[in-house]
């Protein structure tokens, strides 16, 4: 009986470990493309913020 409820929580946490690690994976790869471009963003951010 108790292996069929630590199936059920499996199944109902697995679609959201997958999404989690789907959209890790996207941050980790954007912030290496975007490397040197990071730092001119947070510039252009901080200037709004500003009101520049």
């Amino acid at each position: 009986m108790k292996r069929k409820e630590k199936e059920g929580v499996i199944t109902e946490y697995l679609p959201w470990l997958l999404i989690g690690l789907a959209l890790l994976a996207i941050v980790m790869i954007s912030i290496f493309v975007m490397k040197g471009k990071g730092f001119d963003l947070i510039d252009q951010i901080k200037n709004i913020f500003k009101g520049r």
